[in-house]
């Protein structure tokens, strides 16, 4: 039987690089690997689209997962319309973090909306104690920010309490 060995990375459709990567490398600090443009046969015949030429940035996430941005600059797309997470195709990225207050100020602080009204710390369930804000990227992509509880760290990782 197959199965699923690792996540690989994840793919982020935008408009702008430049833009986005103002977000997620520079605020919300992630380490940029490389960058470029292709305009590569295989590449159409993966996303299935003709004559694509795509700019592209990596990302690294902690746990060796990529998370990838592409600009197509042909063919041109149009942006999802704005709208609630209810939307069947919507989807967000959520990054587990330390000291989510500082974290959700520096990206407020940037200019960047929050999609929560306010941090929230959940009640019961799984993630019972967890802290959890949502904010919008550039284009509407919504990045989660999740801190666990102090009792939910493993003793050691070295995250601040």
């Amino acid at each position: 039987m197959q199965r699923v060995q690792r996540l690989g990375h994840v793919g982020l459709t935008v408009r702008d690089l430049d833009t986005s990567l103002a977000f997620w490398r520079d605020h919300v600090a992630l380490r940029e690997l490389g960058r470029g443009l292709v305009e590569w046969e295989h590449l159409d015949r993966i996303v299935g689209l003709d004559g694509t030429e795509i700019e592209w940035a990596e990302l690294e996430l902690p746990g060796g997962v990529i998370l990838e941005l592409f600009a197509y600059r042909r063919p041109p797309g149009a942006p999802l319309p704005p709208g609630g997470m209810n939307r069947p195709g919507m989807t967000h990225i959520c990054l587990e973090v330390d000291q989510i207050e500082r974290f959700a100020e520096r990206l407020t602080a940037a200019g960047y909306q929050a999609r929560s009204r306010e941090l929230v710390t959940i009640p019961r369930g799984a993630y019972k104690g967890f802290k959890c804000i949502y904010f919008l990227d550039p284009d509407g992509i919504t990045l989660e920010l999740s801190e666990p509880p102090a009792a939910a760290l493993p003793p050691g990782d070295g995250r601040a309490r």
